[in-house]
């Protein structure tokens, strides 16, 4: 799968059901390839329109599926309060 595939879905949190936004970016170990992380581009609450959206860090751990539509993802409510 290429990222330019996993940018169009959308992030779900398993926890509450949650849309998280879409995968903007990838955390990747140079050496071995292995992807860390990937941030997401919250559309949490609604905002102002020149406010500066915030980029959600999810461990690679914490992704449950990879769908065709959706990304589901394990990730404490908490942490996106």
């Amino acid at each position: 799968m290429l990222l330019s595939e996993m940018e169009l879905k959308e992030v779900i949190n398993v926890v509450d059901g949650v849309i998280i936004g879409f995968i903007v970016d990838l955390e990747i170990e140079p050496n071995s390839g292995q992807i860390f992380a990937i941030f997401i581009q919250a559309r949490l609450g609604l905002g102002n329109f020149f406010s500066k959206r915030e980029c959600i860090r999810i461990p690679w751990d914490q992704i449950v599926k990879i769908g065709e539509n959706v990304i589901i993802v394990n990730y404490p409510v908490k942490n996106l309060r």
